[in-house]
C-alpha cells in the first residue's frame, strides 16, 4: 500500500511530456507509480482541478550563510521550490581559515548585498574545510534540500592568502593547490565550483571577487580537477566588464570562447549566466552562437538565462536614490511610517532634490547617470516586470514636464511608502521582452538567475519560478507571440537544471524519482507584493515576497507548506554529488 496517493491532477512530470490527468503513488518518500489505478494508499489526497509538478529545482541561490541558521529558507519555500544549490559567482563561506572569516563575511556583503551584522550574529563557524562546511550544515534540520558549490574567492584566498584576496597572478603550484581543494570538496559532495569574472562583484572595501582576472590556466587546471572526481561542473559568471575599456561589450563574447576552450580541452562542464545587456543588446545571440557550436562538437558548455528583467527594487523602504544625501540621513534609523511622515514635508522635499551625492564609489554611481532613467519603471499593482517603454520614469517626467527625480520621490511616496520602482539592470535593454523569450525558449537554456537569499534590501528574485507559470504560460495565454507551453516551463524548473548538476534522482514525476511535488492552482496562481521586514539575525531588514496559489508543496513525500502556511516537517536534507549516481 503506498502512503500517499495524489488523485485525478493534471500532472506535468517535468519531462517536456504534454499534460495528462492521472495520479502520482508516493511510497518511502519516492515515487512509486504515476498514471491511471496506482492502487490504494494510507493518505489521498485529491487534485482535480489542480497542476501536479515536480518540486522546483534552484541552481543559482546564496543562501550559504542564512542556511546555517534558518530551517525553512524563506522566499524559495513559499515559491515551490525543493532543491536549492548555493555558492554560486565565487563567493562563499568554505574553505575559511579562522583569520579569514571576517573578510570572507565583508566579501560575501560587498557582492550580493547581505547584511554583515547579520552574517556576524548568524553563523556558527564551526567548519574550516569544506568537507568540514557540509558536515556541519548536514546537522541541522531543514525544510529544503540544499546542495552546495565551492567558490573561487573562498579557495584563493585559502591558498594564497594575501596575494590571492589581491588577485595576484597565481603560480602553477597555487593552481595545482586550489585543483586538489576543489577535486576534496566535490568527492565530498559539492556540485562544482564558482567563480566571478565581473568587476561589478565586489567586497565591502571595493576590491573585486579573487579569481575575476585568473588566467586561462588557472581555470583550466582547476577544470580538470574537477573532471579527475567524475563529477561536477564550473560556473561562470561574467555579466560585467573585465576588459581595460568599459564599453567594450565584446568581452562577453572572448568570456564564453575561453570557458569554451577549457570545457573542450579538460572535458569539465562549463555553466555560466547568459543575460541581454544594456551596453550591447544583442551580444547575448553570439554567446549562444558559441553554446550551439560547442553542442555539436560534444563540449559541455550550458548557459542560464532569467525569467524576467534583471531588477533592483527602489522604495523608500530599503534602496533608494535619495538615501546617500545628507538631508536623509536622519530619516535612516526612523520607522517607515515616520520616515514618510518626513518625507512629506514640502521643505525636505525641496531640500532632497537639490543636493547632491557626495559619493563616488558603490551603489550610488548608479543614480547619477541620466540613463538609468529610460529603465526604470513603476512596479504597479497587479506587478508588471515587463512594462512598456512610454511607462518609463523619462517617459512620463518628459510628459509631465519635471525632472526624473521629483516624479520618482512622488511614486515613492505612494501607499504610504510602500510602492516599488523596478530598475531594468539587464535584460531589458530594447523595452520589450523578446530576448528573454527566445533565450527561455532555446533547449539549451536552464533556468537561473534567482539570486535567492542575496541583494536583501534590492532585489527579490527568488519568486521568478512563480513568475515563470503565472507570466509566460498562463498570462501571455496560447496565440501570444511570447507563450512558453506549461510542459517546456517545467522542465525549464526542474529536470533541466537537475541534470545540469548531476542530480538524477529529482526533476520528474516518474518511478524512483524524489517525492518531491507541487499542487498548484495554476488559474489563481499570483505573486504578492514585495514587503520589507525584519527577520534577519541582528534584527536586519530584507525583502520578502510570497505568493498564492501553491496549495501544497512536498518533499520527499512530506508536506512543508500548504497554502502559504508552514507545517512545521522538516524533510530537507544536504544533498551530495554522487549520491544518486
Amino acid at each position: 500500500m503506498h502512503d500517499l496517493v495524489i488523485r485525478a491532477g493534471t500532472i506535468v512530470d517535468g519531462t517536456g511530456s504534454a499534460p495528462f490527468t492521472g495520479d502520482v503513488a508516493i511510497r518511502d518518500g519516492k515515487i512509486a507509480a504515476v498514471g491511471r489505478d496506482v492502487g490504494a494508499a494510507k493518505r489521498t489526497i485529491d487534485a482535480d482541478g489542480l497542476t501536479v509538478t515536480p518540486g522546483w529545482v534552484d541552481v543559482h541561490t546564496h543562501y550559504d550563510g542564512q542556511v546555517s541558521w534558518d530551517p525553512l529558507l524563506a522566499p524559495s519555500v513559499w515559491h515551490g521550490v525543493s532543491t536549492v544549490v548555493m555558492g554560486n559567482c565565487g563567493v562563499g563561506f568554505a574553505p575559511a581559515a579562522p583569520e579569514r572569516r571576517e573578510w570572507l563575511i565583508s566579501l560575501m556583503e560587498g557582492v550580493e548585498d547581505i547584511p554583515g551584522p547579520a552574517l556576524h550574529a548568524g553563523m556558527p563557524w564551526n567548519w574550516e574545510s569544506f568537507p568540514q562546511y557540509l558536515d556541519a550544515l548536514s546537522q541541522m534540520p531543514r525544510t529544503l534540500d540544499v546542495g552546495g558549490q565551492i567558490a573561487h574567492g573562498a579557495v584563493r584566498a585559502y591558498v594564497m592568502g594575501e596575494r590571492g584576496a589581491a588577485n595576484e597572478p597565481a603560480t602553477e603550484d597555487d593552481a595545482k593547490q586550489m585543483a586538489e581543494l576543489v577535486a576534496e570538496a566535490i568527492r565530498a559532495g559539492a556540485f562544482g565550483f564558482s567563480t566571478s569574472r565581473t568587476i561589478v562583484h565586489t567586497g565591502t572595501d571595493g576590491c573585486v571577487v579573487p579569481g575575476t582576472y585568473a588566467s586561462e590556466e588557472e581555470l583550466a587546471t582547476i577544470a580538470r580537477g574537477i573532471r579527475s572526481t567524475g563529477r561536477g561542473l564550473m560556473e561562470g559568471v561574467f555579466s560585467g566588464v573585465v576588459g581595460e575599456h568599459p564599453d567594450d561589450m565584446g568581452v562577453l563574447v572572448r568570456e564564453t570562447q575561453m570557458f569554451r576552450r577549457i570545457a573542450k580541452a579538460t572535458g569539465c562542464p562549463v555553466t555560466f549566466l547568459l543575460a541581454q545587456h544594456n551596453g550591447e543588446p544583442h551580444q547575448w545571440r553570439e554567446q549562444l552562437a558559441e553554446c550551439e557550436a560547442a553542442a555539436k562538437e560534444g563540449v559541455p558548455l550550458r548557459p542560464q538565462v532569467f525569467a524576467r528583467p534583471v531588477n533592483v527594487l527602489f522604495s523608500f523602504q530599503g534602496e533608494n536614490p535619495f538615501q546617500y544625501l545628507p538631508s536623509y540621513a536622519p530619516l535612516k534609523n526612523a520607522s517607515l511610517a515616520e520616515r514618510v511622515a518626513m518625507l512629506r514635508d514640502p521643505g525636505l522635499r525641496a531640500r532632497l532634490l537639490s543636493e547632491k551625492d557626495p559619493n563616488t564609489t558603490g551603489v550610488s554611481l548608479i543614480y547619477k547617470n541620466d540613463w538609468i532613467w529610460q529603465r526604470t519603471y513603476p512596479l504597479g499593482a497587479p506587478l508588471n516586470y515587463t512594462p512598456k517603454a512610454e511607462h518609463s520614469i523619462a517617459a512620463l517626467a518628459e510628459r509631465e514636464g519635471r525632472r526624473p527625480l521629483e516624479v520618482v520621490y512622488d511614486l515613492l511616496l505612494r501607499n504610504e511608502g510602500k510602492t516599488f520602482l523596478m530598475f531594468a539592470v539587464a535584460g531589458y535593454s530594447e523595452g520589450n521582452p523578446d530576448a528573454l523569450h527566445a533565450m527561455l525558449k532555446h533547449p539549451l537554456t536552464s533556468l537561473g538567475g534567482s539570486d535567492a537569499g542575496a541583494h536583501l534590501r534590492q532585489i527579490v528574485d527568488a519568486s521568478v519560478h512563480t513568475y515563470m507559470l503565472t507570466h509566460w504560460v498562463r498570462d501571455e495565454a496560447p496565440g501570444s507571440p511570447y507563450h512558453l507551453p506549461i510542459e517546456a516551463v517545467v522542465k525549464k524548473l526542474t529536470l533541466a537544471g537537475a541534470r545540469l548538476y548531476g542530480m538524477s534522482d529529482r526533476g520528474a514525476l516518474a518511478p524512483g524519482m524524489k517525492a518531491d511535488v507541487n499542487l498548484i492552482d495554476l488559474p489563481n496562481l499570483a505573486l504578492d507584493l514585495p514587503e520589507m521586514i525584519h527577520d534577519m539575525p541582528a534584527g536586519m531588514p530584507r525583502l520578502m515576497q510570497t505568493a498564492k496559489g501553491y496549495v501544497a508543496t512536498l518533499v520527499a513525500g512530506e508536506t512543508v507548506q500548504e497554502n502559504g502556511v508552514e507545517t512545521g516537517a522538516r524533510p530537507g536534507k544536504i544533498v551530495r554529488s554522487g549520491m544518486a549516481a
